[in-house]
């Protein structure tokens, strides 16, 4: 094959890395060298389905898509190379129907992410609430709604609060000064407009939250009731 006409080829292998989700996510940790071999890789290989398929069709139906791609321009091996390119998305899309995004993502992190992305979406899949504590003392509580991947410019992830307050400066036990249950159950509010966004290099500690179990050992346990009895005195005689 000509090299000119690798250049189709190497483009449905970039074409088929950038849309297949599993390996979009994965080439997110690489260098543009790396890549670009990645990308040689996928385009030598469907370049290689290309000429299997022809041959499979020249065999069994008689069709030479290279003889048909002659009549417009007369170069050895062009429909292969031209071929190679269109299989790049296609290939693609048949790869997304077993492997959606989610499950990409999920993958990925799962073998390549740390402990705090892994505990994000833990929590965003499992729906449990996380407890997220930054580095100026403010805590909060909430669901995750969206987690980052492993993407080094994707710097924040976002977060439905349950509660929020702050550490207290002296024994860092949390502090709940807003509780959003009232406004999370009015069916007439959009809860999308309580998101927040949070960064990930301000977090100092994140754990998943078990409103039982602080209720029972770490919520600060109420002031007892004053007796409304004044007390008297009696004075012996």
């Amino acid at each position: 094959m000509p090299y000119n006409l690798l250049l189709l080829p190497l483009l449905g292998g970039f074409l088929f890395i950038h849309l297949t989700h599993y390996f979009r996510f994965a080439a997110q940790r690489l260098d543009g060298y790396r890549l670009l071999i990645q990308a040689a890789i996928a385009g030598t290989c469907l370049a290689a389905l290309a000429r299997l398929i022809e041959l499979f069709f020249g065999y069994v139906a008689g069709i030479d898509i290279d003889r048909i791609w002659s009549y417009f321009l007369n170069l050895p091996f062009l429909g292969t190379s031209a071929f190679a390119f269109v299989l790049g998305p296609v290939c693609a899309w048949i790869w997304n129907l077993f492997v959606d995004r989610e499950r990409a993502k999920a993958l990925e992190i799962d073998r390549h992410g740390n402990a705090f992305t892994k505990l994000l979406l833990r929590s965003q899949k499992e729906k449990q609430l996380l407890s997220v504590t930054l580095d100026n003392r403010k805590w909060y509580v909430g669901w995750i709604t969206e987690s980052p991947n492993l993407d080094p410019q994707e710097l924040y992830f976002r977060l439905l609060p349950y509660r929020s307050g702050y550490r207290d400066k002296d024994n860092l036990n949390p502090v709940a000064t807003t509780y959003y249950d009232g406004a999370l159950r009015e069916p007439a509010f959009d809860q999308n407009d309580l998101i927040i966004t949070l960064p990930l290099k301000d977090v100092k500690t994140a754990n998943l939250f078990n409103e039982d179990l602080y209720n029972d050992y770490f919520a600060e346990p109420p002031a007892p009731p004053e007796d409304p009895t004044p007390s008297h005195r009696h004075h012996e005689s």
